[in-house]
């Protein structure tokens, strides 16, 4: 799968590049050299890059293809110590590929994710660089090829256009796994709970702060202008919501202050599950949401339920990635399955800050190292026999900048200094930049796609 030359064990590597990535004329690509290296300071190393396009500045590769760059290049990344001893390499191929409008009718595309899928960016971006024909000031270049796509699902996002208004769908739940879109448990006793804040203060910063009502733990997960998700702390199992009057701040975020509840309701169930067939049916999904098909579906899970570092065994989510998959080939024969990797976690401060120093996640290289695993394991997944005829990997981690499209608090460097740092608030999440650049690696993809489309090609 890899091109790799020291060490069987997938412990033993450092470099983890996809095959390939896709890259578009006109569009600045850029590799992170921190999501590729599998270390806590990757700029330990020499890092050596080679290709025939491109330049490689000191944190990352980067090549904005021009016209007549259509084809596939070769990149091959080396690391070395301060004797110029070798001690990696690896290769991965970057294609090239034009923008073309899609040919026939739309096609039907459903985004399905966690809480990094939730506010709907990363599709919109997609959609709106690949159709809109204006580009913001500062902002990649949006390509104006039309009306091209049905973006499907419960959840809608409005996208302002130049001439007009675009409501996209998708389905994105914070807190969600895998099992949540083959189960239909949360409804249960690990629902999580919606509650109305009118203009509520909270942030990016504030995500994962722990509260406490009616003497229950709740996690600040998903927010809104007028309502916030909570999802169960520990201990928090009850089949009723068990809400009390107040929230009161018990560790974590910036805004802290005690807020009174006057209205609540359990997060809604499994979109795709159906209680008469006790199972999921994209068929009669698709028929309730008013459409035919799903041609394309785009999958960004699952950081939720990597609290196990160093963690190579992908089993708790294989077993439902297998149902949920074999359900939509079931269904749609045609259809086209893209798994987005997860980004590397926050490295300078964010994990710290939701989780301690003891317990789940707090393990800052071993959950960087356990997200490095589980995106190998989701390329090997795509490359299965069963899978490769219409499956595909994309290396999300690759291509975020995590050192700087977090969130950070500005810090004392010291407690008797007023010179600041900033520190990482957010263990997971992205700051906007932070999902505007995955909504690029998806507009990127979502090109290659259409070409392929356009030839008959997975």
């Amino acid at each position: 799968m890899f091109m790799r030359f020291r060490g069987e064990k997938m412990s033993d590597r450092l470099i983890y590049v996809a095959k390939s990535y896709e890259l578009v004329i006109g569009d600045e690509f850029q590799m992170f050299y921190r999501g590729i290296i599998r270390s806590m300071n990757p700029y330990k190393y020499y890092i050596y890059c080679n290709c025939a396009k491109g330049r490689a500045y000191p944190r990352y590769f980067t090549y904005t293809p021009k016209e007549g760059d259509e084809g596939e290049y070769k990149l091959r990344i080396c690391l070395y110590d301060d004797f110029m001893n070798l001690i990696e390499e690896a290769e991965t191929i970057l294609v090239v590929n034009k923008i073309e409008k899609v040919k026939g009718e739309k096609l039907n595309i459903l985004c399905l994710g966690d809480s990094l899928t939730f506010n709907g960016v990363w599709p919109a971006i997609g959609c709106m660089r690949f159709e809109d024909s204006v580009t913001l000031e500062g902002d990649p270049k949006s390509y104006g090829m039309g009306d091209n796509f049905n973006f499907v699902g419960t959840m809608k996002k409005e996208i302002e256009y130049e001439n007009c208004t675009k409501v996209i769908g998708y389905e994105g739940y914070g807190g969600w796994q895998w099992r949540h879109f083959v189960l239909n448990e949360t409804v249960d006793a690990q629902a999580g709970v919606w509650v109305e804040y009118k203009n509520n203060p909270f942030t990016e910063n504030d995500q994962h702060s722990v509260w406490m009502s009616n003497n229950k733990k709740w996690v600040l997960e998903s927010i809104e202008k007028d309502r916030i998700k909570f999802k169960r702390g520990n201990g928090n199992w009850g089949i009723t919501a068990d809400i009390g009057r107040e929230f009161v701040n018990l560790e974590g975020g910036v805004h802290k202050d005690t807020f009174s509840v006057e209205k609540y309701e359990f997060e809604k169930g499994n979109p795709f599950f159906y209680k008469d067939i006790d199972g999921i049916d994209f068929k009669r999904y698709c028929k309730d949401i008013g459409i035919e098909k799903i041609d394309y579906l785009y999958i960004l899970l699952s950081w939720n339920g990597q609290y196990i570092p160093f963690n190579h065994d992908q089993s708790r989510h294989e077993e439902f990635m297998v149902k949920l998959i074999d359900k939509v080939h079931e269904d749609f024969k045609d259809c086209k399955v893209r798994l987005l990797g997860i980004q590397s976690c926050s490295i300078d401060g964010g994990m710290a800050s939701n989780y301690g120093a003891n317990g789940p996640y707090h393990d800052v290289f071993g959950e960087l190292s356990t997200a490095f695993f589980y995106n190998e394991f989701l390329e090997s997944f795509c490359d299965r026999k069963k899978y490769a005829s219409f499956m595909r990997y994309i290396d999300t981690k690759a291509m975020i900048d995590v050192e700087n499209n977090m969130p950070h608090f500005e810090l004392p460097v010291n407690a008797r200094s007023k010179k600041t740092e900033l520190i990482g608030s957010n263990g997971v999440h992205l700051t906007m930049d932070g999902y505007e650049q995955v909504g690029d690696v998806f507009f990127r993809n979502l090109v290659a796609d259409v070409i392929r489309h356009n030839k008959g090609e997975n």
